[in-house]
């Protein structure tokens, strides 16, 4: 089912010179049947935070895309998480109510497609297709498509358990709203990284989860690394952190508005707060947040999985341009890099 490009180093990156000064890239035909000879790529993300099943569920759709210079759609890969919490009844404070679902020890909430078959939401389908499957179909028939082509086919007011779309009849009926908000966003974060186009590649999605106590609330924290690989290592990357603070209120839990990510209901990714987010007053270089993601992002072109691991901070192309603590986030670029080639993530039936 994954039909995927293949993307190489930048012009910039593969030749250490600016632009102007390399070859010139031979154009090639992506899955759309449009020539190409650049692409950016950009991680975008939707939100909801509501009780379910008597916790309190984030739910957060992230989109990783490659984009061409027009907009058409290269390639994407989408995922889910949902993250449950509630207060904690032993102590003050909350707790993620999330057993039997764990990634690993350090606690990460399984995806989506993490999860396969184990989402177990096959049975109750009407089209008889896992929660997976259904996501990396959507995301494969956004390949040659702008992000404005793909808001005219689907209609979010329709609801779950409703094809959107006469092309996904059959293969993709659950609600797609959120993907779409998701990818459009990728397009307005896109980094300023421009890539050559060539044919064959793979898009991966990871994400590390977890919950702590900030400054002044909890928040749960999910960090999302996007790569596009060929032959195990990373040819383009994108990585963002995105914090939803949450407060006590009565009996309930709410998203605390008085906090910089939350604000008129609109969440904002550390990226995407850039300067507003104020760590480069307290950074050691005095480099804000997005400045260090960008130099850890470059950091992590033609590395392995492996590789992306042992990187460490104030050492090789880190040194001088990234202090910050990063295991979550090589850990999400490491996942995104070993996904990527896999037509589907989880245990299948």
């Amino acid at each position: 089912m994954k039909i995927k490009n293949l993307l190489v180093m930048s012009a910039v990156l593969a030749c250490g010179l600016t632009l102007a000064s390399c070859d010139e890239p031979k154009p090639s035909t992506s899955n759309g049947g449009e020539t190409a000879t650049e692409v950016t790529v950009g991680i975008g993300y939707a939100h909801t935070f509501a009780e379910s099943y008597g916790n309190y569920q984030l739910g957060l759709t992230t989109a990783f895309v490659a984009f061409e210079e027009d907009g058409t759609i290269a390639d994407c890969r989408l995922d889910v998480v949902q993250v449950n919490v509630n207060t904690n009844e032993a102590k003050d404070g909350l707790v993620l109510k999330n057993e039997g679902v764990k990634v690993d020890d350090a606690g990460s909430v399984k995806t989506k497609l993490e999860l396969g078959k184990d989402y177990n939401m096959k049975g109750s389908s009407a089209i008889q297709k896992e929660v997976d499957y259904q996501i990396e179909f959507f995301a494969d028939w956004t390949v040659g498509q702008t992000v404005e082509e793909v808001k005219a086919k689907v209609d979010p007011s329709k609801g779950h358990g409703v094809a959107h779309h006469e092309e996904l009849e059959g293969e993709c009926t659950i609600s797609c709203g959120d993907f779409v908000t998701a990818i459009e966003a990728a397009y307005a974060n896109r980094t300023g990284e421009t890539y050559e186009f060539v044919e064959g590649a793979q898009a991966g999605i990871g994400m590390v989860s977890g919950l702590a106590y900030g400054e002044k609330t909890w928040e749960i924290s999910v960090n999302v690394g996007g790569v596009l690989s060929a032959e195990g290592k990373v040819v383009a990357a994108a990585m963002d952190e995105i914090v939803f603070p949450v407060k006590v209120e009565g009996e309930a839990l709410v998203g605390d508005t008085s906090s910089k990510y939350l604000t008129d209901g609109v969440l904002k990714s550390k990226k995407v707060l850039g300067d507003a987010y104020a760590m480069a007053g307290t950074s050691p270089i005095g480099a804000e947040w997005d400045a260090q993601a960008e130099a850890l992002e470059a950091a992590v072109i033609g590395l392995t999985s492996a590789e992306i691991k042992a990187l460490k901070t104030g050492e090789g192309d880190l040194e001088g341009a990234c202090t910050m603590t990063i295991y979550s986030y090589v850990s999400a670029l490491a996942k995104a890099n070993d996904y990527a080639p896999l037509e589907q993530v989880g245990p299948q039936a």
